[in-house]
């Protein structure tokens, strides 16, 4: 059984629906698999902490996203991770070696 996570009120989300999380200002959007957005009062730092050992990753200042996810990234001077749902997120340059190593661990455990 999957696991499930609170996000405010009644609402909850397993971690493998969320495509990625954005931040506006001292709130969240989390962007779900089935098209659905959430709007949250709370920052993505607070969220941060909750997600990231679901999978997840903060390869931008206001951006985290889920590596299960991904579709393509690019490392040049447009560095950007593209994602299922054709969303484009920022890669900063400071987070570009943790994101590339992340990658390829990930791909040389599924190998």
């Amino acid at each position: 059984m999957s696991p499930k996570i609170h996000l405010v009120g009644k609402t909850t989300v397993t971690p493998e629906n969320v495509i990625f999380l954005k931040a506006e200002a001292n709130y969240s959007e989390v962007f779900m698999t089935d098209g659905k957005r959430i709007v949250l009062s709370r920052t993505l730092k607070e969220l941060e902490g909750i997600f990231v050992p679901y999978g997840f990753f903060r390869p931008h200042k206001s951006f985290l996203i889920n590596l299960e996810h991904v579709v393509s990234c690019s490392f040049h001077s447009d560095r950007h991770i593209e994602l299922i749902n054709n969303n484009k997120v920022e890669l900063s340059r400071r987070k570009k070696n943790d994101f590339f190593e992340i990658r390829s661990t990930k791909k040389t455990l599924h190998t």
